[in-house]
C-alpha cells in the first residue's frame, strides 16, 4: 500500500510526541511505502491532484531514526491512503486544499468534509447537554455580560488555535478584560468561543481517543503546571494515562454516533471534569503517550481497522 500523510513543518516535529511520525513508522514496519507533504506541495493539473512528496524509511525498531529521499512528484490519486493531519490554524490555504482533495476524489482520514464542515472549537455546540455554558461572540459587551455573579470565571479562545495558545483565563470585572479581548478579537474582528471556567480543570485536562469509532480504553490526562492553569503538553503540562472511566464511556457514546455520520476515523476529545471542551479531528495527539505508558498499541490500532472505514 502507499500511503501519503499531509502535515505541517515537518522538519520542526518533536519524535518523541509527535502522532503523524508515530503512524508513519507503524505504516513502513508494516511494508507500506510513505510519502509526506505539505499544503504547499500540491497542485492541480490534467483532472487530477499531484503533490511534490518525500518518502520516508525507518532505520530500525529502537527509535524514530529516518532517512528521506528527494522530492518527488506523485499522483495523489494514485495513493491507497491519504493522511490528512495539516495543523490548526484553519486558513484559506486549508480550505482551498480540502476542496481540492474532494473534488479530486481522494478519500482522507480523516475526510476533507468533515474537515472543513467542522471547526474544533464550535463542533461541541453538536453536543448542548455535554458542555460547558458557552458564548461565540466578537463582543466585549457580550464577554462582560456572560460574566454573572454565578459565573464569575471564564476562559476565552480563539475559534483557530491549538496547543493552548492565546487562551485567556478572566475573572469578573478583570481590568484586563478590554486588553485581551483587543488582542484575541482583533478589536473585534474575530469571532471567540467563551466558556465557564470548569473547576475540575485543575485535576487535568482529559482526553479521549477515538479510532475506527471506537473508544481507546486508556486516556491522556494532562495536569496543569503550577504557574499556567492550561492542560496542554505544549505549555508545560504533565501527563498520566489511566484507564477510562464509567462517565467516559457514556460520554463516548453520545460523542460516536457523530463521528460515524461525518466520516471522522481518528478523533481526541477534551473533558474537564465531565464537561466536554473540544474535539480535535484535524490532528489528534497523545497516541505515542498511550503507547509508552500503557500496554496498549494505537498506531496498531489505526492500521489494523482501515479495512472497517467506510
Amino acid at each position: 500500500m502507499e500511503v501519503g500523510f499531509i502535515v505541517s513543518n515537518f522538519v520542526s516535529i518533536n519524535d518523541k510526541k509527535d502522532t503523524s511520525i508515530y503512524l508513519m513508522k507503524e505504516a513502513f514496519k508494516r511494508g507500506h511505502t510513505v510519502y509526506f507533504f505539505d499544503v504547499s506541495d500540491v497542485t492541480f493539473k490534467q483532472n487530477s491532484l499531484y503533490a511534490h512528496a518525500h518518502q520516508i524509511k525507518f532505520e530500525n525498531e529502537a527509535d524514530f531514526t529516518y532517512s528521506t529521499e528527494a522530492k518527488k512528484q506523485l499522483s495523489i490519486n494514485d495513493l491507497d491512503l491519504v493522511v490528512n493531519r495539516v495543523d490548526p490554524p484553519f486558513n484559506k490555504e486549508y480550505l482551498y486544499l480540502t476542496q481540492l482533495l474532494e473534488l479530486s476524489g481522494i478519500e482522507c482520514i480523516n475526510s476533507a468534509r468533515s474537515l472543513r464542515e467542522h471547526n474544533e472549537k464550535l463542533i461541541i455546540l453538536n453536543f448542548p447537554e455535554l458542555i460547558p455554558e458557552t458564548l461565540v461572540t466578537n463582543s466585549v459587551e457580550e464577554i462582560t455580560n456572560f460574566m454573572t455573579d454565578d459565573r464569575r470565571k471564564i476562559v476565552i479562545k480563539p475559534l483557530d488555535g491549538m496547543g493552548g495558545k492565546s487562551i485567556f483565563y478572566v475573572e469578573k470585572n478583570d481590568k484586563n478584560l478590554n486588553v485581551i479581548w483587543e488582542t484575541i478579537t482583533q478589536n473585534g474582528r474575530k469571532h471567540v468561543i467563551a466558556q465557564e471556567y470548569v473547576p475540575e480543570a485543575v485535576n487535568g485536562d482529559n482526553r479521549l481517543t477515538f479510532i475506527n469509532y471506537e473508544l481507546l480504553p486508556k486516556k491522556v490526562v494532562r495536569v496543569p503546571s503550577d504557574s499556567d492553569f492550561r492542560g496542554n503538553l505544549a505549555v508545560g503540562a504533565t501527563s498520566v494515562i489511566e484507564t477510562v472511566n464509567d462517565d467516559d464511556i457514556a460520554l463516548a457514546e453520545m460523542i460516536i454516533p457523530f463521528l460515524k455520520d461525518n466520516n471522522i476515523y481518528f478523533a481526541g476529545a477534551d473533558l474537564l471534569g465531565t464537561k466536554l471542551s473540544e474535539i480535535n479531528i484535524t490532528s489528534p495527539t497523545c497516541l505515542q503517550e498511550i503507547h509508552n505508558n500503557s500496554d496498549l498499541n494505537p498506531a496498531a490500532i489505526f492500521w489494523d481497522n482501515l479495512k472497517s472505514t467506510n
